[in-house]
C-alpha cells in the first residue's frame, strides 16, 4: 500500500480504516464523488497486481 500515489492511498486508507463513505471522502478531499470511485477503484487493481493475484473466493461446498 506505501507504493500506492498519495491520492489513492488517502482515499483507501479513509475508506477501508477509517470507515467512511465515499461521498464524506469527496467532501473532506473537497473532489467530485465520482473522483473518489475512480481512485478507490484504481488504487484496488494497482494493489491487486502489485500482490500477484485474483480476488478471493471461497471454494465450493
Amino acid at each position: 500500500m506505501l507504493r500506492l500515489p498519495p491520492n489513492y492511498k488517502n482515499v483507501v486508507y479513509l475508506f477501508y480504516f477509517e470507515g467512511y463513505s465515499a461521498v464524506e471522502i469527496a467532501a473532506m478531499l473537497h473532489r467530485n464523488e465520482n473522483t473518489v470511485y475512480t481512485w478507490l477503484s484504481r488504487a484496488k487493481k494497482q494493489l491487486r497486481s502489485s500482490l500477484g493475484g485474483e480476488p478471493f473466493e471461497e471454494p465450493a461446498t
